[in-house]
């Protein structure tokens, strides 16, 4: 009776441990389905999966491409922040004149001096940004100069954001020396500009959404 009784109980402790691997997988999706040109897939040698759903995520190394919108949009606010899938770095704007849509973008790995000959940046000279992401928004301004005679500042941010708990961010900078005075007599060349310097070359992708309009670079983990 004894035998039989072991017997059941290493059976039971069998089955426990089976069904908590399954529930390790998950099958929550998460936020994150980029938008853009590039549709490179992650794969298990390039990803390391920090949490369920994370793996659903559809993320590369290759450009990311939407073309600028008519109506030229303001840049209001930047922020990183740390999730469990990626790193993420948003920027909000005010749609201007146009409708609630997210502005287009360019955003793409690029080796210093990021195809900006004669700007200088923290980024390039920052020992620990061994891959950097150049983010460039066009038709797109940090001043507001619709109003004849009168030019206001709609970005009042830092110029380095603060980063707290991120995986592989280690600088996100704004170049506001290539904003052009006057963008709205020259919309196109106006455009904002910012560089995200990470420890090493990951996987990314892109996700815009409206409400306000905005733009964010995924960085997984």
């Amino acid at each position: 009776m004894s035998g039989g009784r072991g017997r059941r109980a290493v059976a039971l402790v069998v089955v426990v441990t089976v069904g908590a691997a399954a529930c390790g997988g998950g099958d929550d999706s998460s936020e994150g389905s980029g938008s853009g040109s590039g549709s490179g897939s992650q794969t298990a040698a390039n990803r390391q999966i920090k949490g369920p759903g994370c793996e659903f995520i559809v993320a590369g190394e290759e450009s990311r491409v939407i073309p600028p919108k008519d109506d030229m949009q303001f840049l209001m606010a930047a922020e990183a922040s740390a999730t469990e899938c990626y790193d993420k770095i948003t920027f909000f704007f005010d749609q201007g004149d146009g409708p609630d849509l997210p502005p287009g973008y360019t955003v793409e790995y690029r080796e210093d001096p990021f195809g900006l000959e004669g700007i200088p940046t923290s980024t390039g000279g920052f020992k620990d940004a061994r891959a950097v992401i150049y983010v460039e928004i066009p038709r797109a301004s940090a001043t507001d100069g619709r109003q004849t005679g009168r030019v206001v500042e709609t970005y009042k941010g830092n110029l380095r954001l603060q980063l707290k708990g991120m995986e592989h961010t280690v600088i996100v900078e704004y170049l506001s020396k290539i904003v052009d005075p006057t963008p709205f007599e020259n919309p196109d060349d106006a455009k904002i500009v910012w560089l995200i310097g990470l420890d090493e070359k990951r996987p990314f992708t892109v996700d815009t959404v409206n409400q306000p309009p905005r733009v964010s670079v995924l960085v997984m983990k």
